[in-house]
């Protein structure tokens, strides 16, 4: 219970620092892991090498597999970061094209007796782009107005009655595209609260404390020092990028609703309801 309590405030504290600029979010994020890896090398230093003497063993070997290995580990969760971005935005797009599908297939099923339908369809579009999104950023839920225009639309497509051949294809195409639709909304729901988890953090800090740690053998002059430098300040920019792709509905990895922004112009906007707040 203390754990998960420790790793929601660690959530919200993360959340709170991305409501800065990107620059400055990375600039913080880069000072933590200079902070952290020349204090890790000036006391790993302090305590075995005193006296200014330099063994150089085993250093260069383990040093050398540490920081491969802690760069992996970046490479790795980066990698999966992206690829999980890249899903939400073509499950996103998916969601959008199967509405749409669905909205036109209405239309060409009976335009009038469909048209309670569509309008339900058109709210759903208008609530998932104007205010579900923002819902997601910030409450990490789904809009529970657009879960009751969705079921609105499902259950009266389930209810029609076909008269003919072309309609009853067309009644099955429809129930299957908003169907999908609902699995895909828990796609979305699911990535706002799947943050980054704190394990990957702390394999972060001890990779790059290590690896600090693991240069006490070589003297702090200018070169070594600038060479820490730059290592820290890579693996601060990529933890960055990696907490900030973490959540794709929070800046600056959001993923935009572009599919939504297509459809919901032409008929579509004109069934939707109004704007005006």
């Amino acid at each position: 219970m203390m754990l998960w309590s420790n790793c929601s405030r660690e959530v919200f504290a993360i959340q709170e620092l991305f409501q800065l600029p990107a620059a400055a979010a990375a600039l913080i994020f880069v000072t933590a892991t200079l902070v952290l890896a020349w204090s890790a090398y000036g006391l790993t230093r302090f305590a075995l090498c005193r006296n200014g003497e330099t063994r150089n063993d085993l250093a260069g070997p383990i040093f050398t597999r540490v920081g491969a290995l802690h760069a992996l580990i970046l490479a790795l969760v980066f990698a999966q970061e992206l690829i999980n971005v890249r899903d939400i935005s073509t499950a996103s797009a998916r969601e959008a094209v199967l509405v749409g599908d669905a909205f036109y297939d209405l239309a060409r099923y009976d335009p009038e007796a469909t048209l309670p339908i569509r309008r339900d369809l058109a709210t759903y579009v208008h609530l998932v782009l104007h205010e579900e999104w923002a819902l997601l950023s910030e409450r990490d839920t789904l809009h529970p107005q657009a879960w009751v225009a969705w079921e609105n639309a499902y259950e009266a497509t389930l209810d029609l009655t076909p008269a003919t051949e072309r309609q009853a294809v067309l009644k099955d195409i429809i129930v299957s595209d908003l169907r999908e639709v609902s699995g895909l909304r828990r796609v979305r729901e699911n990535a706002a609260i799947a943050n980054i988890h704190s394990l990957f953090m702390m394999a972060a800090i001890a990779g790059l404390v290590l690896t600090a740690a693991g240069l006490f053998t070589h003297a702090p002059t200018l070169q070594n020092t600038v060479l820490l430098a730059i290592f820290s300040t890579y693996t601060g920019l990529i933890v960055f990028f990696v907490v900030a792709f973490s959540n794709p509905y929070h800046s600056p990895g959001v993923v935009l609703p572009t599919g939504f922004e297509r459809l919901y112009v032409g008929e579509v906007a004109a069934l939707g309801p109004s704007h005006e707040r």
